[in-house]
């Protein structure tokens, strides 16, 4: 997502800040997946919890919560005083409405495992609910805290039928901002919402103005003329522009924690990488994860402003720095690799190996390139296949592949939401892991942590094992830790990157 800030100071006796955007927001349907920018969706609407710029889970419109010892039921207390944009009171019966408009289209959210697991929604008091679900689902708050679709809309926006993918309500929601007017191609305009609850958070701007700049160049004069105050955007923001700009006295430039991991991913289901025994294939998996230098490639690619990580979750306490790559295993491994190519009857010597990457995507494009040659040091044959992104995605759910890329979800869906994806066909990871003679027991270690009740002792143990297991299977190679990235007039204060990836937190933002 790229996103340009540009800020000119005070417009009609108004703090405003203008933000180039390569097209409209969207409807800013709370439900909605197509044509809603999140970080407006983010601005707009507000959840029972929320994660912070730690990814933590901490309180939004729910001041606490109690989950019972069996993990299916979710008592909230809701803050009181609560208004959506229009005046609506915020309650209970807001909070029982809302997640039956969701339950009307269950299957439409089935990405979500909440959405799946949740039975009903019952009101306790005023302000009081219960969620009911009926099997345990450990991921409960971190998707209650995702922008989509567990979020509020004014209950006066909600059509009569509850089907809120059929017709897209207006923009009404309890968040710092509330859309106030949309022209198609040209701009979008978000003011402060005058009924917001949280007095604490002293909101500079008072109205953020959206406006759409396709051309990139047209992005990257206005930032050099002194138009254009900000740019935020992850790999939107080209590197050479981050890097010249590091050291111009007009400028700041800022880099984010790591927000999720880019990894390889090797697929054990193909015939490529299929041996007589597991041990031998794990062999072999790993000889991959040896063979390719990190470092060097992440210097390439990213001139060093990225660091190599080991860990399929960057944000997990849970990950340990690898053992050196010139270890006696690392070592072993490699010797069996070479000796692998030069057999007559290897599936590797004999096809070599297909690195997939979405084609539009120069980083991709460069990291698989400098793998072939790592790998080709070693005499494996590596052939490199840009694909256009459905047919790609298309590939990767089939399990048409040897290896590809994949990006994790990044807070608040990891780990859990991601590791319980693990187990539907619809995503790369139950495809790449079908190989595996371990296949089962992930499975049920996946499914094992996901219907304990977090707050147990058992939770965090069963889960590192799971994380653990997964990182040793030979089939994910860890890459790089994604980080995101900002350049910022001087002038503008109040920037402090967090860890999600669609938030841009312009009420924090401010000038002296």
């Amino acid at each position: 997502m790229m996103i340009i800030l540009l800020c000119v100071g005070v417009l009609w006796g108004k703090n405003t800040l203008i933000m180039a955007v390569s097209e409209n927001i969207g409807v800013l349907n709370p439900q909605g997946y197509q044509g809603n920018a999140m970080f407006a969706q983010n601005a707009v609407y507000e959840g029972l919890v929320r994660a912070d710029k730690n990814g933590h889970i901490v309180p939004s419109l729910a001041l606490s919560w109690e989950i019972s010892e069996d993990a299916l039921q979710y008592d909230f207390i809701l803050r009181e005083g609560v208004r959506f944009s229009n005046g609506e009171s915020f309650d209970a019966d807001s909070v029982v409405l809302n997640f039956r408009s969701v339950l009307k289209n269950r299957s439409r959210h089935s990405w979500s495992g909440l959405a799946v697991a949740l039975e009903s929604v019952q009101k306790l008091a005023p302000y009081k609910v219960r969620l009911r679900l009926k099997e345990p689902y450990s991921p409960t708050l971190n998707e209650l805290a995702a922008v989509r679709p567990f979020r509020f809309v004014a209950p006066s926006a909600i059509p009569a039928d509850l089907d809120m993918i059929k017709h897209n309500p207006k923009a009404i929601g309890t968040g710092a901002y509330m859309l106030e007017k949309s022209i198609y191609g040209v701009s979008d305009t978000l003011v402060k919402n005058p009924h917001y609850w949280d007095k604490k958070q002293r909101i500079y701007y008072d109205e953020v103005i959206c406006k759409v700049i396709f051309d990139p160049s047209a992005k990257l004069a206005a930032l050099k003329s002194g138009q254009i105050d900000m740019i935020y955007g992850d790999d939107q923001i080209p590197l050479e522009i981050f890097k010249g700009m590091q050291n111009n006295p007009q400028f700041k430039t800022y880099l984010s924690p790591p927000l999720y991991s880019l990894s390889l991913v090797v697929n054990s289901a193909s015939p490529v990488f299929k041996l007589e025994n597991s041990a031998s294939a794990l062999i072999l998996r790993k000889a991959l994860r040896y063979a390719i230098n990190k470092q060097r490639l992440i210097k390439a690619v990213y001139g060093g402003l990225q660091e190599d990580t080991d860990c399929i979750f960057p944000t997990s306490k849970d990950c340990e720095k690898e053992h050196s790559t010139h270890s006696i295993q690392s070592q072993e491994a490699l010797a069996f690799l070479r000796n692998l190519v030069h057999s007559v009857d290897s599936p590797l010597a004999q096809k070599g190996i297909e690195i997939l990457y979405i084609g539009d995507n120069p980083a991709h494009k460069k990291m698989a390139e400098i793998i072939q040659n790592d790998l080709n040091v070693l005499g494996v044959k590596v052939r490199i296949s840009a694909s256009e992104p459905t047919i790609y995605h298309h590939r990767l759910l089939k399990g048409a592949f040897d290896m590809a890329f994949r990006e994790g979800w990044g807070a608040p869906y990891e780990p859990l939401s991601e590791l319980h994806s693990m187990l539907l066909p619809s995503h790369i990871d139950y495809a790449a892991q079908l190989g595996l003679s371990i296949k089962p027991l992930i499975d049920k270690e996946i499914r094992g942590v996901i219907a304990l009740n977090p707050t147990s002792k058992a939770f965090h143990s069963t889960l590192r094992n799971l994380i653990s297991m997964l990182e040793e299977s030979g089939v994910y190679i860890p890459l790089t830790s994604q980080r995101n990235k900002a350049i910022a007039h001087k002038k503008i204060q109040g920037i402090d990157m967090g860890v999600l990836s669609y938030e841009v937190p312009f009420w924090d933002f401010y000038e002296d």
